[in-house]
This record gives structure tokens, sequence and C-alpha cells, in this order.
């Protein structure tokens, strides 16, 4: 049987009157670390978006669609039973199937949501690019309750539309007792049942938060919230936990701040303030000391102002989520790499010393074969040097060892001496320079030249030789503007977004002979984004690319 798309649209509505959907899906995304995650609307012709939280740039929003047959859902309204892939590589029923390759997952999950009365409604799903630990009772547990509560809000909306209806009719009903008095009695009768039901209707929505406040226990999450009048704050107890509180303890908010690591409470306390006056939504990361144990947490607090309809700020409120494993893993991973590399420099210098010195003998020796030999083989020494360079200030950033050094110094000079600095080592491009006119910034200088050489030597590692290389400088809406510019393969459009992030690498057959490991510019990044600047790409498949990083003006 045909649905009409009046009758889609009324269950995309229906999701959206249902206020616990966007909480389920954080919950989702940050329990498992899926970056994308909807509940769907599947129907035998169509699979429509009907609620969505998309941290990698999917695409979808609510409302969107799919084509049906190229989704795993369809085969899950046939089955009614559940899809869950760790790893599409490895797993035999799916790393030749279609919907992966297509879409680009390696991880994968979805359950059916079924009504009240047994007929399919769709599907609650997440996906990500990345493998992920999903085939565990807590996962699926949690999904499959998730979908039954949705499933649960479903009932309740429809039969709150049901009661809104009769009690559209009861007020024409009562309208017209005024000329038919006899209807009167019969009229009360059906207020008292509508009544009935309306009271019905809210202890099974009282019952369906209770459930909501168990699932948020199970990611291990609290609520809470501040008064901003009177700064009052209500948390709980979950949170109060964390910090070390009592259960019945008032807590204020100069307690909170005293348990968050010195280093961040100007941060927090930057939040709290943007949050009130400039009605600002936020998402922090930072530590806290536990008052009774002296443990350090590692937290992620989200929160959203509430405003009411003459635009005054009622409620500042949010989410409240234990990191501290996550955070543990990134400090002992960034600690290894850290290691491995400082160990790998101390052979590779003395590596890059005998062939220093064994290439002069060469050269002396007036050895051309033996002498050229030397000199490739320690091109690809400082080659591995710099990746090796590169995993150190990776490790060095992510645990906030590196400083920024700042001083004033003119921008184009800079530009010029790196551009002048990369002409000795590489022959093979023609690299010109438009000047501008001088103007300082008040930035670390090392720092900005290491980003610029990035952004140069992505320029020639990316383009065929003989290709021009243009870089220039200017003063663009107030800030300082470098860009660098290239004739060469040119960026595809769903690679952009992901190119500043750490590790990753374009996979395309023209990159794969080029050395690498994908963290080059997202260093750039990082040490753009630390001066509050911004670095951004323009790219064309085929015709090149041009790298752009602004930054503040000296005061």
């Amino acid at each position: 049987m045909s649905i009409t798309q009046s009758s889609i649209q009324a269950d995309i509505e229906a999701i959206g009157k249902i206020p616990v959907v966007e909480s389920l899906l954080e919950v989702i995304c940050r329990t498992t670390g899926m970056g994308f995650a909807a509940v769907a609307r599947v129907t035998d012709e169509k699979w429509i978006a009907c609620s969505v939280r998309d941290e990698i740039e999917f695409g979808l929003l609510p409302g969107g669609e799919l084509l049906l047959e190229t989704t795993i859902c369809h085969e899950i309204k046939q089955s009614n039973e559940g899809v869950v892939i760790n790893h599409v590589d490895l797993d035999p029923s799916f790393r030749s199937h279609h919907t992966p390759a297509m879409y680009g997952f390696q991880s994968y999950i979805s359950m059916p949501i079924t009504r009240k009365d047994g007929t399919f409604f769709g599907t609650l799903c997440a996906i990500d690019p990345k493998p992920a630990k999903l085939d565990n009772p807590q996962t699926i547990g949690m999904f499959k309750l998730f979908a039954d509560l949705i499933a649960f809000h479903l009932a309740a909306v429809d039969q709150i539309s049901l009661a809104q209806v009769s009690i559209l009719e009861e007020r024409k009903s009562l309208e017209m007792t005024a000329l038919f008095n006899k209807q009167l009695a019969s009229t009360n009768k059906q207020l008292a049942e509508t009544k009935k039901n309306l009271q019905s209707m809210v202890s099974k929505l009282t019952e369906s938060e209770d459930k909501l406040l168990q699932a948020i226990e199970t990611g291990r999450m609290g609520t809470w919230s501040i008064n901003p009048v009177t700064y009052e704050v209500t948390m709980s107890n979950f949170i109060k936990d964390m910090f070390g509180f009592s259960p019945d303890k008032e807590v204020s908010i100069e307690e909170i701040v005293n348990a968050v690591d010195p280093d961040y409470r100007q941060m927090l306390t930057d939040v709290l303030g943007n949050a009130i006056a400039k009605h600002q939504s936020s998402d922090t990361e930072y530590p806290i000391t536990n008052a009774i144990t002296n443990e350090i947490k590692w937290i992620k607090a989200t929160g959203k102002v509430f405003m009411d309809a003459d635009g005054n700020v009622t409620e500042y409120s949010g989410m409240f989520m234990d990191i501290t494993e996550r955070k543990m893993d990134d400090i002992r991973k960034n600690d290894f790499i850290g290691m491995v590399s400082h160990e790998l420099k101390t052979p590779l210098t003395s590596l890059s010393a005998y062939l220093q010195m064994l290439h002069a003998k060469a050269k002396k020796a007036e050895d051309s074969f033996t002498s050229g030999a030397l000199e490739k083989a320690n091109i690809q020494v400082k080659k591995m040097s710099g990746m090796i360079n590169g995993f150190l200030n990776v490790s060095r950033l992510e645990s906030g060892k590196i400083q920024l050094i700042k001083q004033d110094f003119i921008l184009d000079q800079l530009v010029n001496e790196v551009m002048e600095e990369t002409k000795l080592t590489v022959s093979s491009h023609p690299i010109t320079f438009v000047p501008c006119q001088p103007f300082a910034i008040t930035a670390d200088r090392d720092k900005i030249a290491n980003v610029i050489s990035n952004l140069l030597s992505n320029a020639v590692k990316y383009s065929p030789k003989g290709k021009k290389i243009e870089l220039r400088c200017n003063i663009v809406d107030g800030h300082a503007q470098v860009s660098v510019k290239d004739e060469g393969m040119g960026i595809k459009q769903q690679d952009i977004d992901k190119l500043f992030s750490r590790f990753y690498r374009v996979n395309s057959e023209d990159t794969q002979h080029i050395s690498g490991f994908g963290i080059g510019l997202y260093l750039c990044a990082e040490i753009i984004e630390r001066h509050n600047g911004k670095i951004w790409v323009e790219s064309q498949l085929g015709v090149g690319s041009t790298f752009y990083f602004s930054l503040p003006l000296a005061n």
C-alpha cells in the first residue's frame, strides 16, 4: 500500500515533537564515537531522515532522502532485525555490500522502530567512516532501548493528537450548548473522558522521562541547569558524584569553578558569561578534581540557552559527560608517539652525520656515483626527520607542551624569507611572491614560518613539475591574509572538509606515490587556530588549489 507524502511529512513532524530525540542522538554519538546518527522513516518506496545528528558532514538534514535500494534499512524492514557492523572490511556479510562502498562508512548499527500496533516505522541508525566496537550487549541494548523509547513517544504523540482533535470537537459541542441544552449532559461526560485520557497521557510521558533518565545514567551522563538571574545551580546526582559533592548539597558557581583545573577556569568563566550575555551555546572539555578523593576526571559539558517570548534568558542548561577514559587514551597515545619519535631522532641524527661525512669523502675522491647515491640517501633521511618532527609536534601540541612566543614582525618579509629558503632546495617548480604593502602582525614568527613552509611543500608535492606556485600577502577585512596557489591535481569537494583533520590523507591513484602521514595540514590548522586565525582551501579538481590563512593584525 502506497503511503502519501502528507503522511510521511506528518511522521517527520511527529519525530520533531519528541523532545528527547535530539538528546538520544547525542548520547549515541558520545557513547559509541559514531559521527552520524539519525531516525529514519522507511516505507516500501522511500527512506527519509526525520531527525539527524551529523558530526562528519554526511550532508543529510531532516526531510532529506536516500534512494531506498542504496540503504541497508530496507533489508531491516523486510527482516525486522537489527544490523551491527564493527568493521565493514572485516565483515564477510557486508565487505562486498554496495551500501558501505557508496556512502563511505566502516562502522554501522541500525535497529528497527516498531509502532505500538506492530507496524514498521523505520530505523534508529548510526554510521562512521572509522571502525567502531558496536557488537556488544551494552551498545545493542542501548539502541534497542532508544528505539523502544522513540516508538513509545510516537504512540504518545499519536494519542495526544487524537486527544487534541477530541478537545476541538468538544469545544464545538460546547458552543452548541447555548442552542441545544439537551446535549449538555452528554458533552460533560465526553469532556470527562477526554480529561481522563489526557491524564493518562501525562502519566505515560512521565514514565518516558524516567526511561530517558535511565538511558542518560547508562551513558555515564548527567543534566544541569543555571538560573541566569540568581545563578542558582541545579545538577543531577551523577554530576555531584563526579565533583565529590553530597547528593543533598546546594552547589554554587564558585565551588564548581574552584574544582576545575586552574588552566581552564578563565575559559569556563568566559563561556558562562557569553551564554548569559550573548545567548551562545557551549561545548567544552576540561579536567576537574574530586573534592573527596582528589581524583582528576575529564568531563565534556554542552549547554544551550533558553529564552521566553520577549527574548529574555530563562535557563542555561545541558548535558554533562564523563570522558576520562577517552582523554587518558589520547594522552597515552600522544605520549607513546612522542617517546617513539624522540627515540628515532637519535640514530637518525647519527646516520645523517655519517652520510654527510661519506659524501664529503666521495666528493673529494671524485667518485661521482657514490657521491650522488649518498646525496640521495641524505635527502631521504631529511624527509624521514621531517616526518618524525611532525609526529613530535603533534604530541607536543595535544599535550599542551608547545608554547607560542609572540612578537611583532613584518609578515611579507617572513613570506619572502620562507620562499627564498624553499627555492634553495626546490628547482622543479617556479615559485613567485606577489608582494604587498608592509604591515605587522603579533604572532610566533617560527610557527607561522612553519605553516607557510608546509603549505609551500604541499604545493610542490601535489603539482606536476614545471607548474607555477604563487604566494600572496594582503590585508582583507581587517586581517592579514596569506595564500599559496598551485596548478596541481586539485581536491575533491568530499575531501576538503576533512583535509585539516589529524592523519587524514586523500586516497586516489594520483596521491598513492606521494609520501606523508596526514599531519602537516593538521599542525598548520592547530597553529593558526591558536593564533585566533582561520585556515581554509579553495580547489577545483584538475585545475589546482589555493590555501589561505588569516591572522589578526598587530595592535
